[in-house]
This record gives structure tokens, C-alpha cells and sequence, in this order.
């Protein structure tokens, strides 16, 4: 009896360590790093930054990370602070503009 518990506790560990991850309904187009932003952009993202990202969590510093380093940062975060994408792109806009180079 035991042997087939352990049996079923494995095989249900082994089926939820295998589900697939379920993707947002919604795409997000964030700008990418090599788009050059504008100056409303940046200050817009700016704001977001302080106002969204600060709600949850301490701030890092945008010179924490490169541009290429805020762009996964971003997309994993953006549906989390329910960003619409033009949100997403202003703050991928003032990340990439104060990013570490």
C-alpha cells in the first residue's frame, strides 16, 4: 500500500513539474533597445517607474542594468503592473536612456 502512494505522489509530482507555462492573453510590444526614444517618452517613463514599479518593491537604479538586461526585466513585469504597451514603451524608453552602458 505504501509502495503505490509513493507511486501516485511521484507520478503527480513528475505531471505538475511538466505543465506548461500559460502565456498573457494580451502581447505586449515593448520598443526595442535600439529605437531612439523621445524626450516625452523618457519623462513619461520616468513616472511610470516611480509610481508603478515603486508600489511592489524597493527601485533599482536604471544603471543597474544594460538595455539588453531591462528588456526581459520589463516584459516579465510589464502584466504584473498591468501596463498598457504604450506604458511598456515609455519605461523600456527612460531604462534604455539611464541603462548602464
Amino acid at each position: 500500500m505504501k509502495k503505490y502512494i509513493y507511486s501516485l505522489c511521484l507520478i503527480g509530482a513528475i505531471i505538475y513539474s511538466c505543465k506548461t507555462q500559460s502565456t498573457p492573453s494580451t502581447p505586449v510590444t515593448p520598443q526595442t533597445a535600439g529605437v531612439a526614444a523621445t524626450t516625452d517618452a523618457v519623462k513619461n517613463g520616468g513616472e511610470l517607474f516611480t509610481q508603478r514599479c515603486g508600489r511592489c518593491h524597493a527601485l533599482p537604479s536604471p544603471s543597474d542594468h544594460t538595455a539588453t538586461e531591462w528588456k526581459p526585466i520589463i516584459d516579465a513585469m510589464a502584466p504584473k503592473a498591468k501596463l498598457t504597451a504604450e506604458e511598456t514603451n515609455w519605461l523600456l524608453a527612460y531604462v534604455n536612456a539611464n541603462a548602464k552602458k
